[in-house]
């Protein structure tokens, strides 16, 4: 009988990062403990379809929905899928891949649930894949960076020019603000990265994080890096208590001394559960632009929190054989 797996949803509008923040965590967890899925394989129509029918990717309308929950929820059960491709270089739909049974992962004589990472457009808009998950992120970054990472990404690696990815955005707002958008309420955690005054985007590491931790999710002491060792220092980590979620906020200007001591908390809270964790596998954008703490910790913070509900499922039951 298959074993359940870890369900983690990672939602944000084109360009804000899922890729970059979703390859991060599954190398610090071990891309042989987890599944990586883009959910923005199900459209319906090509690119020229697309701009014949006058319909954006963002729109569930454009896609098909109902085999995107049906898939997620096979997977949730522990079951290999059979998933659509679309080639965003070209426009076009490639062949379908298979994609194993998320199997759990022998590890020093216990059966560990294997990590689904889905990742898209939509991936928290739907009810019916949302309580597949066991743990939802919402990737928010400020509306002039994200602008910037998509015209970068789109021109280096899908072929627009910077003109046609501006007139795109602008085609697609109404449809992230009606669809995309509002996928940030159901999020456990938002990340949010933001740009410093006198920010240059060719120094991508110098960006700031908010990192919006719900109060339903386990507790992440962080005592000891937020008030410890720096008192005499400008706060370059900082947490806010609010009534709904924690906020931490990470500056760019992080030390290294201080992301050190911040990766041992870490860990010394995961325990045994870390003993594979590696942080030089995390904190570099996609192209290469650099290692950032900030982003390195905000992959940290998220694989933390996938842990630890994943260890809280296994003594529930919750991720027993399907």
């Amino acid at each position: 009988m298959p074993h359940r797996p870890f369900m983690l949803g990672i939602a944000g509008d084109s360009g804000a990062g899922k890729t970059t923040l979703t390859k991060g965590i599954a190398r610090l967890l071990g891309e042989e403990r987890t599944t990586s899925i883009c959910v923005d394989d199900y459209h319906k129509y090509d690119r020229k379809q697309r701009a014949e029918l006058q319909i954006t990717p963002l729109n569930p309308e454009c896609n098909y929905m109902d085999i995107m929950e049906q898939q997620v929820r096979l997977l949730s059960l522990g079951e290999a899928i059979l998933k659509p491709v679309y080639n965003h270089s070209t426009g076009t739909f490639d062949p379908p891949v298979y994609i194993p049974a998320p199997r759990a992962v022998q590890e020093e004589g216990r059966l560990i649930p294997r990590a689904v990472i889905l990742e898209g457009l939509l991936t928290l808009f739907s009810p019916a894949m949302r309580e597949r998950y066991h743990l939802k992120v919402y990737i928010d970054p400020e509306e002039k960076l994200r602008r910037e990472w998509k015209i970068k990404r789109d021109v280096a690696k899908r072929g627009y020019t910077p003109e046609a990815v501006e007139a795109d955005i602008e085609r697609r707002m109404p449809d992230s603000t009606g669809f995309i958008r509002p996928q940030k309420e159901h999020a456990d955690i938002v990340v949010r990265f933001y740009r410093p005054e006198g920010y240059d985007p060719d120094n991508p590491g110098t960006l700031n994080v908010k990192i919006k931790l719900k109060h339903t999710l386990p507790k992440l002491n962080l005592t000891e890096v937020l008030h410890s060792a720096y008192e005499d220092e400008p706060a370059l980590i900082r947490l806010e208590a609010r009534k709904e979620a924690d906020i931490l906020d990470i500056t760019g200007n992080v030390t290294a001394e201080q992301a050190a001591t911040f990766e041992r908390i870490v860990w010394e809270q995961l325990g045994p559960y870390a003993q594979h964790f590696n942080p030089d596998l995390i904190g570099t954008f996609w192209d290469k632009g650099g290692q950032s703490y900030p982003l390195a910790l905000s992959q940290l913070i998220i694989a933390y929190y996938l842990v630890q509900m994943r260890e809280l499922a296994i003594r529930k039951g919750v991720l027993t054989y399907a």
